[in-house]
C-alpha cells in the first residue's frame, strides 16, 4: 500500500490516536523572534550524558520489511549520531551484547510482565549487558480483548506504585516510565523514584487517547520543571520535536519516520535522516531565539483556531 494509501486509510479512522495526535501538532504554529539572536546550542544531557542533540532513536521492533539484522544497522547509526538506540526486548541476549559491543549507546524498553520477579530479572539481564537505561512500557498492559495483554507464554499486566518503587531500588541505571498519559500516572511515577517518564500512546493502542503534546504542559507544570519528561508518537519532523520541547519535553524520541531510510539505504539512511532532522531542529531554535534547550520560551506556540 503506497503511503498516500495508507493516510487515506488513517485519515477515516475516527478515533484514531495517530491521527489525532498528528492533526494536534499540525494545528500548532511557531512563531520567529530573530532580533538578537544567534546560532544556537542544542547539546542535550540524559542522564549525566551529554548528546549532540535531544532526538533519541525511539524502538522500531522487529518489523520483517526493515531487512535483515535491522536492529544491528540502526545502532551503527546511534554510534555515529552520538545517540541513544533504544531497543525492545525481544532481542535476544546474544543480540543485545552484540549491539552494546558496538560502542553504541543503547537503551531497553522492557514489556511489563506481570510476574515482577521475572520482570526485575529481564531488567537485570539488560543492565549487567551494559544498557544505559531501561524502560518500561507500562501501556502494554491490556489488549483489545479487555484482557490483559502478552507474548506467547508471557503474561503482561499493570505495574503497581510499590512495584516501580522496588524496580527503582533494584536497579543502577535510570528507569523510565514508557507510555505515560496523564497527570495522575506522571506524578506517581515521580512519587514512586521513577527516573523519568515517555509520554506515548504506543501507536494507538488505545483509540481515542489525548496527543501527547497536548496534555505535555500540564505533566510538566505539575512535575515542576526539573523531572525529566520526554515524547513519544507523531514526531516525524524537526517541527514535532520543537514543538514537543517548546511545550516541556527534555528529549524526544523518534521511530517510525526513521524506518523507510533504514530499510532502503542502512545504517547510512538513518545517519543522513537524523543530521538532517538535527540541522532542522537547530534552525527552529535559531529562528526562535533560542540559545539553548532550556530557553526556549513556550509562548512561541501558538494553536490555529
Amino acid at each position: 500500500m503506497a503511503d498516500n494509501d495508507y493516510q487515506t486509510v488513517l485519515n477515516r479512522m475516527a478515533g484514531n490516536a495517530d491521527v489525532m495526535t498528528k492533526k494536534y501538532y499540525d494545528s500548532l504554529a511557531i512563531e520567529m523572534r530573530l532580533v538578537d539572536s544567534d546560532l544556537s546550542n542544542i547539546s542535550f544531557d540524559f542522564f549525566g550524558t551529554k548528546l549532540p542533540m535531544p532526538i533519541m532513536m525511539g524502538v522500531i521492533g522487529g518489523f520483517s520489511h526493515l531487512g535483515e539484522d535491522a536492529n544491528y544497522k540502526a545502532t551503527l547509526a546511534a554510534k555515529e549520531l552520538d545517540t541513544i538506540y533504544w531497543t525492545s526486548s525481544h532481542v535476544s541476549d546474544e543480540e543485545l551484547k552484540r549491539m552494546i559491543a558496538s560502542g553504541a549507546k543503547v537503551g531497553i524498553v522492557i514489556k511489563p510482565f506481570k510476574d515482577q520477579e521475572y520482570f526485575l530479572q529481564r531488567c537485570l539481564q539488560a543492565q549487567e549487558a551494559g544498557v544505559v537505561a531501561i524502560a518500561c512500557d507500562i501501556d502494554h498492559a491490556y489488549n483489545k480483548n479487555g484482557g490483559y495483554d502478552g507474548q506467547r507464554d508471557n503474561v503482561f499486566g499493570p505495574k503497581t506504585s510499590e512495584e516501580l518503587k522496588q524496580t527503582v531500588e533494584t536497579l543502577k541505571v535510570p528507569f523510565i516510565a514508557k507510555g505515560v498519559l496523564s497527570v495522575q500516572d506522571a506524578l506517581k511515577c515521580k512519587e514512586a523514584g521513577v527516573s523519568g517518564i515517555i509520554l506515548s500512546h504506543h501507536h494507538n493502542i488505545m483509540s481515542f487517547a489525548v496527543p501527547p503534546a497536548m496534555i505535555l504542559p500540564e505533566i510538566r507544570k505539575t512535575v515542576g520543571e526539573d523531572y525529566p519528561v520526554f515524547v513519544d508518537c507523531g514526531i516525524v519532523s524537526a517541527a514535532e520535536a520543537f514543538k514537543a520541547l517548546a511545550l516541556g519535553a527534555n528529549g524526544v524520541l523518534v521511530a517510525r519516520a526513521y524506518m523507510a531510510p533504514l530499510a532502503k539505504e542502512g545504517t547510512q539512511g538513518v545517519v543522513d535522516f537524523f543530521n538532517k532532522m538535527k540541522g532542522e531542529l537547530r534552525e527552529f531554535l535559531n529562528r526562535t531565539g533560542s540559545k539553548d534547550l532550556k530557553h526556549i520560551d513556550p509562548s512561541v506556540i501558538h494553536q490555529i483556531p
